[in-house]
């Protein structure tokens, strides 16, 4: 999903941190609305339980940022 990478791409280094577990993204506030809210947009179904709705945004977030790309 190359739109999320264009989007986002000047938080990548918040992004690599906590995809790699060194920070959790939560604690940026806006930055994990936005992503939730793109997410959602983007057609994803999250089941309102905040850890697996968490894991799921990052383990995107790996596919779209560093999967493809590294």
């Amino acid at each position: 999903m190359i739109k999320v990478v264009r989007k986002f791409s000047e938080h990548k280094e918040s992004i690599r941190a906590a995809v790699e577990g060194e920070m959790d993204l939560r604690d940026n506030y806006k930055l994990y609305n936005k992503l939730h809210r793109f997410y959602s947009k983007e057609g994803v179904t999250f089941t309102g339980d905040t850890t697996t709705d968490y894991n799921m945004i990052i383990n995107y977030l790996y596919e779209d940022f560093f999967a493809n790309y590294s």
